[in-house]
């Protein structure tokens, strides 16, 4: 006989009353079991991210190049960041972290940069990732017929390459920030040495990438007239340590920011960027701080006024920078004074400004013999044979929160007798026929600085012709020294120490005013977890912890966990 037939007869053995008194018994012990198992799971586990979910995120415009060496595009940017994989990536706190590689060595003298590859690493079409492809990447980025923007931060670097996991960079002379060109996407040698250099920016494989990261193409879908409007990543199951959570991102993009804006707020699409509140119930806004500044870069032989130190002083203490942090970035940024933004390694916070004072503007402006002879409201500075009216040209793009910041400095100014034209170009125009060939008197523009600040590149004497960036043509032998000091040195406190020299002579020479460094901010939806972001360095890098991000999670005990 079963055991069920047993247990079967021996109840109707029972009288109806044992029968009732069993089964309260029986309940009894269900119900109570069944809360003591609930309490051992509440306090004995714990909740964990669970595979599953698909993010929407919007876009402005189409994707050109998803291909390291030749972004363009935020939109280009962005999905790079995700196919593909670097030897390092951003930890989303303004530092970097292994991603590609497993660890890495840098030698006593600063000059070699070795990098030991994690085990099993694999392309999206499941060919094996080695030194090779690293080599062939940086190779690609200095050939100069494939003309990459990347170009000039490989300059000078030989690889060398041992056994399949090991790959080393040798550097001319020291370069302190030089790990930040670890983050490089590396391409795939055998797909790409297919392609001839000359046919390197047509390929299908610059819309139909291959990478390493830890999401790879889905599917594509196109318009009626052939254009891209979405793609579906979905989870690169061989990605290493392990796989994303999320089984699936898509990407959908739209022709403007106002589509965009639009779309979020109808919930056809959970994240995006820009938004400076929440768009719905089921959303959050991100704060994460950026090593950008934007700035007012004077062009002195342009407008000889200009050369006059004192009349620099005082444009800077006629600026409401908190003014312009409020009305331009909806109060997400900080105010700076300084060329090293704040929160990045050498700000030396001690150095910043005092607050707008006009009058002691005017009183240095009059000191200095400036004066409004013919009542008009703008002030002249007195010369032996004639009057120079102080009226400045501010060149800057055409972006609306550009414009605003000029228009905010014009009244300002003219509150000290300064006048100003300003004068909007579209970015490819300002990039082509004014900042190139130095074509302004004052010029209103951003600088990215990046996580391991090197003004070099912005302000050594070297770099003031194009395609250099020391757009101020600022040349001073004594910043000259320190830049080039703090570039050879591995010991950070002397490089502080340096950078804080630097930003003192730049805040006595002001060569430009410095505004503020402006927060990005990203919209996500309330069900999106592990996004752990606070500074990165440009925004791209909001996707370098994608693998992290989550929307579902399990219970798991936590003897497991151990």
């Amino acid at each position: 006989m079963k055991w069920g037939q047993n247990w079967q007869t021996a109840f109707n053995l029972l009288s109806k009353r044992e029968k009732v008194v069993f089964l309260v018994l029986f309940a009894t012990a269900w119900v109570t079991g069944t809360l003591i198992l609930i309490n051992i799971d509440r306090y004995h586990s714990k909740k964990v991210p669970a595979s599953g979910g698909t993010l929407v995120e919007g876009e402005v415009l189409a994707p050109k190049f998803i291909n390291p060496l030749l972004t363009v595009s935020d939109t280009d940017r962005d999905l790079t960041r995700i196919i593909y994989a670097g030897l390092l990536k951003s930890d989303g706190k303004g530092g970097l972290t292994p991603n590609l590689a497993e660890r890495y060595e840098i030698s006593e003298d600063g000059l070699t940069y070795t990098f030991y590859l994690k085990n099993d690493l694999y392309w999206h079409d499941n060919s094996r990732l080695t030194a090779q492809d690293v080599a062939f990447t940086i190779n690609l980025a200095k050939n100069p017929k494939i003309d990459s923007p990347k170009r000039a931060n490989w300059e000078g670097v030989a690889v060398e390459i041992s056994g399949d996991r090991e790959v080393k960079f040798h550097l001319k002379k020291p370069y302190a920030p030089f790990l930040e060109n670890a983050t490089l996407g590396i391409m795939p040698k055998h797909i790409w040495e297919k392609v001839a250099p000359e046919e390197f920016h047509l390929s299908e494989y610059n819309i139909q990438p291959i990478g390493a990261g830890p999401f790879r193409i889905g599917t594509v879908t196109k318009t009626q007239t052939g254009s891209i409007s979405r793609y579906r990543l979905e989870r690169f199951s061989r990605y290493r340590p392990r796989p994303a959570y999320l089984n699936a991102i898509e990407f959908v993009f739209f022709s403007s920011k106002e589509e965009l804006a639009t779309a979020m707020k109808d919930g056809d699409v959970h994240s995006g960027s820009g938004a400076a509140s929440p768009l719905s119930n089921n959303s959050h806004t991100i704060e994460i701080r950026l090593p950008r500044i934007f700035g007012l870069f004077f062009n002195q032989g342009n407008f000889k006024p200009l050369e006059d130190p004192a009349l620099r002083s005082a444009l800077e203490l006629a600026v409401d920078r908190e003014r312009i942090i409020r009305e331009v970035a909806g109060g997400y940024g900080t105010a700076t004074s300084l060329p090293i933004p704040p929160g990045t390694f050498g700000h030396a916070s001690t150095l910043e400004a005092t607050t707008r004072d006009v009058e002691q503007a005017k009183n240095i402006l009059a000191k200095a013999g400036y004066i409004d002879t013919d009542g008009d409201g703008i002030i002249e500075k007195k010369e032996k044979k004639n009057n120079t009216p102080i009226v400045i040209t501010i060149a800057t793009s055409d972006d609306p929160g550009l414009k605003r910041t000029a228009e905010l400095i014009r009244d300002m100014w003219l509150e000290i007798g300064v006048g100003v034209n300003i004068q909007p170009y579209e970015l490819g125009d300002l990039e082509q026929t004014i900042i190139r060939p130095r074509n302004f008197e004052t010029l209103l523009f951003g600088q990215v600085v990046g996580y391991d600040p090197d003004p070099f590149a912005f302000w050594h004497s070297s770099q003031r012709n194009d395609p250099r960036l020391n757009i101020a043509l600022y040349a001073s032998t004594r910043v000259d020294k320190l830049l080039d000091d703090a570039r050879s040195t591995t010991d950070a406190d002397k490089r502080e120490e340096l950078y804080k020299f630097f930003q003192q002579e730049i805040v006595k020479d002001k060569p430009a005013i410095f505004l503020y460094s402006p927060s990005y901010l990203y919209t996500i939806p309330g069900n999106l977890h592990g996004v752990a972001l606070s500074q990165i360095s440009l925004p791209q890098e909001r996707f370098s912890n994608i693998a992290e991000w989550y929307m579902s999670e399990k219970s798991v005990w936590n003897i497991l966990l151990r």
